[in-house]
């Protein structure tokens, strides 16, 4: 959990010039996501499931928000953390029930096999009138990483082969070892395969997975960045141009603001872009 969206699920490693990236790309995310949390003079306590690096949990904190981050021990940002993440198996929330006010995550639920059961786990640890807060990627960011998959296998042979050249060490973030996945882009998340993977990246899917789930589902929202898996660019295309370009060729994540069944309609409606707004993106 926690993979996101620089593709580093489907094995292409872990480097600092990526977590730079991914820690650019989470700021921006946060910047959106703040306007469906409560405000930061609250206190507001929020679980992040599937902190990643804690990056976005250690803003929160920051801000104000007592936050609770947690993750599984086999991440891939496990070694790279920069705030408190408590290990977990991935299936029971350490922490007791309606302890929390909002329960947020960042480009998770996709890498979640069994994802409507740990949903039921976080309406357990919600508190009555809270609420979730989900982004996640779109099926704009499939095609544009599926697209991009090829840029980005030249770009890493022909570096591999320069740092060969000049006799350095093979970089981390190699291609070396990707086998039959350069032929063919892999799926990110756990259902799916590359070409039918935007189905279960749009908001029908979502919505239907969220409703299973005991969630009803009250507000979502384009993020407004344009970026793909494979990080090709990276960090040399800026955020500012990265949202003109989510204008035309669609924003690459989303936001989901979800709430228990049993909260439904009693509860104060989330402020912000209605649910029924561009759900079928």
């Amino acid at each position: 959990m926690g993979a996101g969206i620089c593709g580093l699920a489907e094995g292409k490693g872990v480097t600092s010039k990526s977590i730079t990236y991914l820690h650019c790309v989470r700021d921006a995310e946060l910047e959106e996501a703040l306007a469906w949390l409560p405000p930061p003079a609250s206190g507001a306590r929020i679980l992040d499931l599937g902190a990643g690096t804690g990056r976005q949990a250690d803003r929160l904190a920051a801000m104000g928000y007592q936050v609770t981050a947690v993750d599984l021990p086999s991440s891939a940002y496990a070694g790279q953390r920069v705030h408190p993440v408590i290990d977990y198996d991935g299936k029971c929330l350490p922490i007791c029930d309606s302890s929390v006010d909002v329960v947020f995550s960042s480009n998770v639920l996709e890498h979640v096999p069994a994802v409507e059961a740990l949903l039921r786990e976080t309406a357990r640890v919600l508190v009555p009138g809270g609420h979730a807060v989900h982004i996640l990627p779109t099926p704009a960011w499939r095609w544009w990483t599926s697209a991009t998959h090829y840029p980005w296998m030249a770009s890493r042979l022909l570096g591999r082969l320069a740092s060969k050249a000049a006799g350095g060490a093979s970089e981390k973030h190699s291609v070396g070892t990707g086998g039959p996945n350069l032929a063919w882009p892999t799926r990110h998340g756990e259902r799916g395969n590359a070409l039918t993977e935007a189905w279960y990246f749009s908001g029908r899917w979502w919505r239907a997975c969220f409703k299973r789930a005991g969630f009803d589902l009250e507000a979502s929202a384009p993020v407004g960045l344009a970026y793909s898996g494979t990080m090709l660019l990276g960090g040399r295309l800026p955020i500012s141009w990265r949202r003109r370009i989510a204008r035309f060729a669609g924003s690459s994540c989303r936001i989901y603001v979800i709430r228990p069944h049993r909260e439904a309609g009693s509860a104060q409606p989330v402020s912000g872009e209605s649910a029924s707004s561009r759900i079928d993106q």
